[in-house]
């Protein structure tokens, strides 16, 4: 074995300026500086005494204040319009970026009973439909997150399973049940897998689990782009983890949910998201904490769209929907 003394070219020091968008939110930047190539530090130098503008529609809206680390403007922006932020900072070039906030997406999510066990290891899946808008570019994410009983002194109390004339039969108890007299605490948990035949979303983040029927698997989020569905109904079904645990049980407490998030990504928030997940799924592929930095493990490079630094200055709108217990049952 040889060991070979490697040395990195080591780039010029930039500024790194981060925020994302969302009508339901005022607006928050972060700057920072980048670090050297070699460096294992993820403490990255706050820049507090940065300039930052942001314009609406080519107005100025005002500057940002420093407060905990970022700098914030107390308004929401608006979807349709178009925000631009410049970042000045003592020794760098000016730094910039500009997107537009999209609409909310139109769409439409339930519970649809599988009674041909197509899932295999599900009861029920997602149907989902987005109702795409004609002559314009769409990127839609899609992600589940449910509020279910958290910790360990309370269960849901399982239905009761009996043979009746050579059939199984469920006997539904519908309770929660806490040990000592204590009171429910419900936790927010999300979705990190999902299953689905259907050829509608990319497969960039999945892969095929011949072990469950061929069915497809991705990881995180579900994203489909409108690109040869413009302007048309776009439909397909998922499984996910959550909805076979909640299906026979929410209606036992109001706190007891599952949600839908469907995302409507500008084209540079797409973009980012993408690259990013490629990026941390393929470290994760290769992770070894013996190694440290991985100079020969392919690269995936994450998107940016900040002239004269590096980050992601992009918008989003987006719809919750709370999914209810087989509302379009057939």
């Amino acid at each position: 074995m040889k060991e070979l003394d490697l040395s990195f070219p080591q780039a010029e020091e930039q500024i790194v300026l981060n925020g994302i968008l969302h009508p339901d939110s005022i607006i928050q930047v972060s700057v920072t500086k980048t670090l050297p190539v070699n460096s294992f530090d993820r403490n990255y130098p706050l820049v507090k005494d940065a300039e930052v503008r942001i314009y609406e529609d080519d107005k100025l809206l005002g500057n940002l204040i420093y407060q905990d680390s970022i700098h914030i403007l107390d308004y929401y922006p608006k979807a349709g319009s178009e925000y631009r932020v410049e970042v000045k900072v003592s020794g760098f070039p000016v730094v910039s970026a500009t997107d537009v906030i999209p609409a909310p997406p139109n769409a439409e999510v339930c519970f649809l009973e599988d009674s041909t066990k197509g899932f295999f290891y599900s009861f029920a899946y997602y149907d989902i439909n987005i109702n795409d808008p004609d002559n314009e570019a769409n990127f839609y994410w899609f992600y589940t997150w449910s509020n279910s009983l958290h910790g360990s002194k309370c269960k849901l109390k399982l239905d009761s399973v009996v043979w009746e004339n050579g059939e199984l039969q469920y006997i539904p108890q519908d309770t929660i049940v806490c040990s000592n007299g204590a009171t429910p605490v419900f936790g927010i948990g999300r979705g990190y897998e999902y299953g689905s035949f259907s050829s509608v979303p990319d497969r960039f983040n999945a892969y095929v689990d011949n072990t469950s029927g061929g069915v497809t698997k991705y990881e995180g989020y579900i994203r489909v782009e409108d690109n040869g569905l413009n302007g048309e109904l776009i439909s397909f079904a998922i499984s996910g983890g959550q909805y076979d645990y909640l299906r026979r049980y929410q209606g036992i407490d109001e706190q007891l949910s599952v949600k839908a998030n469907i995302i409507n990504a500008s084209q540079a928030y797409d973009r980012y998201l993408k690259s990013s997940i490629t990026y941390f799924l393929n470290e994760n592929l290769y992770d070894d904490e013996d190694i440290g930095l991985k100079p020969f493990v392919e690269s995936s490079e994450v998107y940016s769209n900040v002239e004269n630094g590096t980050g992601i200055f992009a918008a989003y709108n987006s719809v919750d929907i709370e999914v209810g217990d087989f509302p379009n049952e057939q």
